[in-house]
């Protein structure tokens, strides 16, 4: 693995922006298309909610997304039957019970798995990636948690 840039306290190394960049996205991908599939189910404050959240991923998203074009990252090919699966395993979670509250939950257990998989990769990669990627992959892992709690007040 070579150094892309090296300073008196880290080594860079570009597989491990590409990896952690990569789990960013992944992240923030699946966290759009179930939110997609929620926001045509969830009513009044929570529907609102959901598309705030909408937003912010996508910002993000634009961030990561703008990283790795100037590390000339490829993003990894998230394949259209994988995001199908995925739209239809979110369906089929609320399928019985579509209430603000079931789907809160939801959208809870699928940020927290978000959470454990990027703070996981970061922790395997924050001492070999730029400073500027792991404040990225902090501040998902931030609006992430931010998320979760306002999500608990629909539960």
């Amino acid at each position: 693995m070579d150094a892309i840039k090296e300073n008196e306290t880290k080594r860079i190394f570009a597989e491990n922006e590409e990896d952690l960049l990569n789990e960013c996205m992944k992240s923030l991908v699946y966290g759009i298309q179930s939110l997609d599939v929620v926001e045509k189910v969830a009513v009044g404050e929570l529907n609102a909610y959901v598309k705030q959240l909408i937003g912010e991923y996508a910002a993000l998203s634009e961030r990561v997304s703008d990283k790795m074009k100037k590390l000339d990252v490829d993003p990894e090919v998230f394949g259209t039957m994988k995001q199908k699966w995925q739209k239809k395993m979110v369906k089929l979670s609320i399928f019985g019970d579509k209430s603000n509250s079931n789907i809160a939950e939801k959208l809870i257990k699928g940020t927290n798995m978000g959470v454990t998989d990027l703070t996981r990769c970061l922790n395997e990669n924050a001492i070999s990636v730029s400073d500027e990627t792991a404040d990225i992959v902090r501040d998902t892992l931030a609006m992430f948690a931010g998320s979760v709690e306002a999500l608990k007040k629909f539960l």
